[in-house]
């Protein structure tokens, strides 16, 4: 015969429960960050410009073996006493290239890897997450307060 759970053994199995959706959601997500890029990119021209610091403007996306260019605004990277940033990125949730414009958003609090270089998660709205890293020390990424606009230019 089966004896009905007390309020005690209730409590226990409730915390079990919570505990194994808690591990189950850090598995996930454990997951997710160890996935590979549906897509990468890279970072050409910009400027330098007195009390802002490096302004990124064009880039690369390359998705399935095609380089696609882009246009970037609202990213920029802090004074590095006159020298050219270089970065380079991830892109995830990439389904087609077209979903790849837009306005992006930073989705986490930003991080800085070992060696002072910076990461920068930013998402836009039909999800496409892109995380762009700076490879040259020191080079504090930055999104404008209204975002990040990449814009694909046409294929010459």
């Amino acid at each position: 015969m089966i004896e009905p759970i007390g309020k005690g053994k209730r409590w226990r199995a409730v915390v079990m429960v919570m505990g194994c959706a808690l591990i189950a959601a850090g598995a996930v997500a454990v997951a997710a960050e160890a996935r590979n890029p549906d897509a990468t990119i890279e970072f050409g021209e910009g400027s330098v410009a007195a009390g802002t610091g490096y302004t990124f403007e064009k880039g690369w996306l390359v998705y399935r073996g095609d380089r696609h260019p882009f246009r970037i605004s609202g990213l920029t990277a802090g004074e590095v006493h006159g020298e050219k940033v270089h970065a380079r990125g991830e892109v995830y949730n990439l389904r087609s290239v077209p979903n790849f414009n837009g306005n992006y958003t930073s989705t986490t609090a930003d991080a800085t890897r070992g060696g002072d270089f910076d990461v920068k998660v930013l998402r836009n709205r039909n999800g496409v997450d892109v995380k762009i890293v700076s490879t040259t020390k020191g080079a504090d990424l930055r999104a404008a307060p209204l975002g990040v606009t990449i814009t694909l230019e046409g294929n010459d």
